[in-house]
């Protein structure tokens, strides 16, 4: 019976494959794709996705990609603020954590307006597109050939997951539809078919937001499809309206039609029950890397050393935790470089402890083993990470669930930590496991839990300005940047795998965002980078040309040096979706100017003093008589904000701006006394 069973699994895979060919050669070019002229409702669209495909395959790990968009006018060619057009193409690398996806079979094509066709034989090449607070996105690029108005530009590809050497469990592809993009899509086709013939769940909820609203005239006919490997599903949508994103929003895909494939059992029709069982599979499994922990009572006792206080002790194997080699902040090894530099796989913790590395999990499991030894109630969370998704309870699967915390017992009180998150310090979750969801792992099954939130005096800039005016207008001086808490966390965590001149780049292009355009910056030398906690701290030479300007005898100088990107954010007068901060903030700025010989103060801003229940923000100016002495704050204890707090908020923030973008006058002449502001 077992061989008729893989016998039948592999005709399955076969004929699936045989199946998934056919959806993947080139379409025939239409006369209404030659002919389509614009968007309907949006006349003046840049571009249009004529057809896009997308298959996912559980049985090859993988997901076929096609895309077919047309070039309406000039738009579509200007580059954007990325010196991007639509005749360049970037196809996403999506990862899982040590998990990353191959671009394999891509191949591209212009399909010109008079119907030729010119193949692109050019060489895609990898590179980081964005890179900021953590994240870094990859992409493979390439410029398609001969695009102009009128032009079709197609492309093709498949994503296949690349499992390591060490991963002793099945994993899959994609598991959601890419059903709406930042193009109107005249025509979508949409299949997903599960490993052998096994049973999925399918959370098919989908809805269009546009213009604030769900609009109920579109047709979203799903049909799902049973193929001969048992219930494969497909979904064909025509006219599905371009998604619109907006600043400071929350993770796109909760606000995009979506259907999400994940596996569950059999017969079981409760969600609570269904995490119940997940919750308990989760246990057994932890349970046995935890077990098998030789050395690592011993271990646990070393770090903690004469220590008696609880909360220090703690600390102690903390720290010894953090200082196994993480491989998750590590470039991922080919099977034979992982052999040629002696990487072995983990199997348990007393593994982790004897080799001295591990990914970010197993280090989160070493130190749930070294504080059980240490006679502390210790527990693994399975955390949601809403940076890409807030969780939804109705999806019963551990994708969504695939960051691991700790939860100690101290003294009566449950605190979470993150000995797996490189530079995390002790008492510290990083800003995206905070104020989430998390399923605690326990015999029973699991307890929902919430991770504590981050407030705002856990993550503070502080820019300190020293600076002189000359009389041309222009600005000189050093800037001293200090980044503390979830701050200097995601600043450290962005310049891994930077060098000393990466690191400076970053660092002088982030300073360049807050100054004004034209600003000339020089990172002297920065402090930190290498710190579990503590603050990041980086030191500038800038110059600014025009900062200041002569009005007759009058000198306008702006008091503040420093432009912040939120002051843009609320420049509209409405809003469509949620306002959303990824974590609490403080901006703590003092900007000192020395002004030129022969000048008194003739007017100084006003003192500024805005209130909200969870935001303030203080600004004051004073002139001693050669140099003119700016303090601000800007405190805010706030991520999510439903559509109705806009008004509010718009409000605050346009205090902010009036107050950042306010002058000092100065006379030429007379007195020289020292003289304040209101």
């Amino acid at each position: 019976m077992r061989t008729v069973r893989y016998f039948s699994l592999a005709l399955c895979f076969l004929f699936s494959i045989a199946c998934f060919a056919q959806k993947e050669d080139w379409l025939p070019v239409t006369p209404q794709d030659l002919q389509y002229k614009e968007v309907p409702g949006n006349k003046g669209a840049a571009a249009v996705r004529l057809y896009y495909a997308q298959h996912i395959n559980d049985n090859t790990s993988s997901c076929f990609i096609y895309q077919r968009i047309k070039i309406l006018n000039e738009k579509a060619l200007n580059p954007d603020s990325r010196g991007k057009t639509y005749a360049d193409i970037e196809v996403p690398i999506f990862s899982f954590g040590s998990i990353v996806e191959n671009i394999t079979d891509l191949k591209a094509r212009t399909i010109k307006p008079d119907g030729s066709i010119v193949e692109f034989t050019g060489k895609p090449f990898e590179k980081v597109i964005f890179k900021g607070r953590g994240d870094k996105v990859s992409v493979k690029a390439f410029s398609m050939p001969e695009v102009s108005v009128g032009s079709i530009v197609e492309y093709k590809y498949r994503a296949q997951v690349l499992v390591p050497a060490y991963s002793f469990i099945k994993v899959f592809a994609r598991d959601t539809w890419d059903i709406q993009s930042e193009l109107f899509t005249v025509k979508e086709t949409l299949t997903y078919q599960p490993y052998g013939g096994s049973e999925f769940q399918s959370s098919s909820k989908p809805s269009f937001y546009f213009d604030g609203a769900k609009i109920s005239n579109v047709t979203m006919n799903l049909k799902e499809k049973p193929s001969k490997s048992g219930n494969g599903s497909e979904l064909q949508l025509a006219n599905v309206p371009a998604f619109e994103r907006e600043e400071f929003m929350p993770p796109e895909d909760n606000f995009k039609p979506s259907v999400i494939f994940f596996y569950g059992r059999k017969g079981n029709d409760s969600v609570d029950k269904e995490w119940q069982e997940i919750g308990k599979d989760r246990y057994e499994e932890l349970e046995t890397f935890l077990a098998a922990n030789k050395g690592v009572k011993e271990a646990a006792m070393q770090a903690i050393g004469g220590e008696t206080e609880p909360g220090m002790k703690l600390r102690k194997i903390y720290e010894r935790a953090q200082q196994v080699r993480n491989l998750t902040y590590e470039r991922e090894r080919t099977k034979e470089e992982r052999k040629q530099e002696n990487i072995q796989k983990n199997t348990n913790v007393g593994d982790v402890l004897a080799h001295g590395y591990g990914y970010e999990d197993s280090i989160t499991f070493l130190f749930v083993a070294m504080a059980r030894a240490a006679g502390f109630d210790a527990s693994v969370v399975q955390v949601s990470d809403r940076k890409t998704r807030f969780f939804v309870k109705e999806w019963t699967s551990l994708r969504q669930l695939d960051d691991e915390i700790a939860a100690v017992n101290l003294n009566g009180s449950e605190i979470y930590l993150e000995p797996g998150t490189r530079f995390c310090p002790y008492g510290f979750l990083r800003w995206n496991h905070t104020a989430t969801d998390g399923l605690k792992i326990e015999r029973k099954g699991g307890t929902f839990v919430k991770a504590p939130p981050i407030t705002y005096d856990k993550s503070v800039t502080r820019r300190t300005a020293q600076m002189s005016l000359d009389e041309d207008g222009t600005l000189k001086g050093s800037v001293i940047l200090e980044f503390e808490g979830a701050e200097a966390l995601e600043h450290r965590l962005d310049a891994i795998d930077s060098d000393e001149a990466g690191r400076k780049k970053d660092m002088e292009d982030e300073l360049k965002q807050w100054l004004p355009k034209g600003s000339i910056v020089k990172m002297v030398v920065a402090q930190g980078w290498e710190s579990t906690g503590g603050p990041l701290v980086a030191r500038f030479n800038i110059e600014v040309p025009g900062y200041a300007s002569m009005a007759g005898k009058r000198l306008l100088i702006p008091a503040y040096l420093f432009q912040l990107k939120q002051n843009q954010t609320f420049a509209h007068a409405q809003r469509k979706y949620p306002v959303y901060f990824p974590y609490p903030f403080t901006d703590t700025d003092s900007v000192t100017i020395k002004v030129p010989a022969g000048f008194t103060l003739e007017s100084a801003p006003p003192q500024q003093d805005a209130k909200l229940p969870y935001a303030r923000y203080q600004n004051v100016s004073q002139f001693d008589g050669t140099q003119l002495v700016t303090q601000r704050q800007l405190a805010f204890n706030g991520i999510y904000f439903d559509v109705d707090k806009y008004s509010e908020l718009k409000s605050f923030f346009g205090k902010v701006q009036t107050g950042d973008e306010q002058q000092a006058v100065l006379h030429a002449g007379g007195s020289t006394s020292a003289q304040k502001s209101n």
